[in-house]
């Protein structure tokens, strides 16, 4: 059979590569960037990941080393000055193993040791190095061949294989059994499918700046929510003393000038140490988060990984880690459809868990969103006199930073407020009335169902009630979030 084919030379490409070499089948990168600017492309520290344990073991299980990422010491929330959320993390047990890599599994797939009450801390790491250790990984693999300069131009789908023509300084036709396209959000290989791509643009907005510096929390990640000066800002540490700080800016979109980069710098290192420190600036820039998830994630022999399929990041959540866990769940199931024809349900199955995991993600972060950065009117008000209101929010926020799985998955709406005298009053769910969608009254009866708009029971302050899914991501998702 002829190799599979991955377009994109990124982080998700290359992992791919690597899984796919593991059980020794033949792998064609097709990247567009040159070759002297490809090994080493935006060497850029104020580009970062932050990868949960569990995919930090997959890869260095496949011989990719992380070397120059830093391991955090442990979490910590603050409301302005008030440390509200610490998280310790800790490490694995010595001389204890990861759980056992299931025999039809990809190492990107197995579960992390057992480990401290805390858990095990995510890694910090610059994107550049971690795309320079999967090739050094690659490296040594003679059946993983890095084609640059090669933009592919059409795709032929047969019942045989895929037949593509590419343009370039290497430009050619190829002949691929499978093709994966991990070309980043702006894929040819989604639009020469044909493959939508919905969803909503510059959901939040970023300034970023990566500089050395001494904190006062050495080793330790750091979120600041209503600062006294300032905007809300995340510092994440990266080894030889060097942080990465975020600001989130306002939703107008207006331009940032460096003069309010600094003006930034000074507000949080100010706040933090008392008076401003040295630091020296390495890096800035800024981003916009977007919220996308394409419609399908398979096309016969054609598949789509990492931004490709999807694009999140509001309120801390990581992309990178999806894409990189993208790989390790097609990986493995490519490698039985190459070696002994699989079936296509095993070859469907990509699509229906992945797509369900992520849309679970993105549908959480929508539903959330409201509620922790709306401003103005009963928001405001709710976050200032409700208890626990903002507790809540600083705990959402936290689990999403730490790539928390299970409460993410769906929240609860505890918008619904009961009549203080008569408790079984039928009440009205506000999220209906927003929407001007068919409603049912929620009653203090409860009732199940995976869609069920009904109460839940009495929580102490408000109705609880299951949230309908947000448009443009598919079915409901499982599980629950704090509201």
């Amino acid at each position: 059979m002829d190799p599979v084919t991955v377009v994109g030379a990124g982080p998700v490409g290359l992992g791919l590569a690597l899984s796919l070499a593991r059980y020794e089948v033949p792998v064609v990168v097709l990247d567009e960037r040159p070759a002297d600017d490809a090994d080493l492309a935006d060497r850029r520290l104020a580009r970062t990941a932050v990868l949960r344990p569990d995919t930090v073991a997959g890869l260095e299980r496949l011989g990719c080393t992380t070397a120059e990422g830093a391991r955090w010491s442990g979490w910590r929330t603050m409301r302005r000055r008030t440390p509200v959320t610490q998280v310790p993390f800790g490490e694995p047990h010595p001389g204890k193993e990861p759980d056992e890599v299931p025999p039809d599994g990809d190492p990107l797939e197995a579960t992390a040791p057992d480990v401290a009450p805390g858990g095990p801390s995510p890694l910090h790491l610059p994107q550049h190095a971690l795309v320079r250790e999967l090739r050094a990984a690659l490296a040594d693999r003679d059946d993983v061949r890095i084609v640059h300069g090669s933009r592919v131009t059409v795709l032929q789908q047969d019942a045989d294989g895929i037949t593509l023509h590419t343009r370039g300084e290497n430009g050619s036709a190829w002949r691929a059994g499978y093709l994966v396209g991990c070309d980043g959000p702006r894929s040819v290989v989604r639009k020469l499918l044909g493959t939508r791509f919905p969803g909503r643009t510059a959901v939040e907005r970023y300034a970023v700046a990566a500089l050395r510096t001494e904190l006062p929390w050495p080793g330790e990640a750091v979120l600041q929510r209503s600062p006294l000066r300032g905007a809300e800002v995340t510092a994440r540490p990266l080894p030889d003393g060097v942080w990465r700080l975020d600001w989130l800016l306002p939703p107008d979109g207006g331009l940032v000038t460096p003069e309010d980069l600094i003006g930034h710098i000074h507000d949080t290192l100010g706040a933090w140490c008392g008076d401003v420190p040295r630091y020296e600036l390495l890096d800035t820039g800024v981003y916009a988060v977007h919220h996308r998830l394409a419609r399908r994630w398979r096309s016969g022999r054609a598949f789509l990984a990492g931004d490709a399929a999807h694009l999140l990041g509001a309120l801390g959540t990581q992309g990178l880690d999806e894409g990189l866990r993208d790989a390790g769940n097609l990986a493995w199931k490519l490698a039985q459809a190459w070696h002994h024809g699989a079936s296509e349900a095993l070859l469907d199955s990509y699509e229906a868990e992945r797509r369900e995991a992520v849309g679970a993600r993105l549908r959480a972060a929508d539903r959330a969103l409201p509620a922790v950065r709306g401003a103005g009117g009963w928001r405001t008000v709710r976050r200032t006199v409700v208890p626990g209101s903002a507790r809540s929010h600083d705990a959402l926020l936290t689990d999403a930073h730490l790539g928390r799985g299970g409460p993410w998955a769906s929240r609860r709406c505890t918008t619904v407020r009961p009549s203080p005298r008569r408790r079984r009053r039928p009440v009205r769910c506000r999220w209906a009335r927003r929407s001007g969608r068919p409603w049912r009254t929620c009653r203090s009866r409860r009732r199940t169902g995976r869609r069920s708009r009904w109460a839940t029971g009495w929580t102490g302050r408000s109705w609880s009630c299951w949230s309908p899914p947000a448009p443009g991501y598919g079915s409901g998702g499982t599980g629950w979030a704090r509201g």
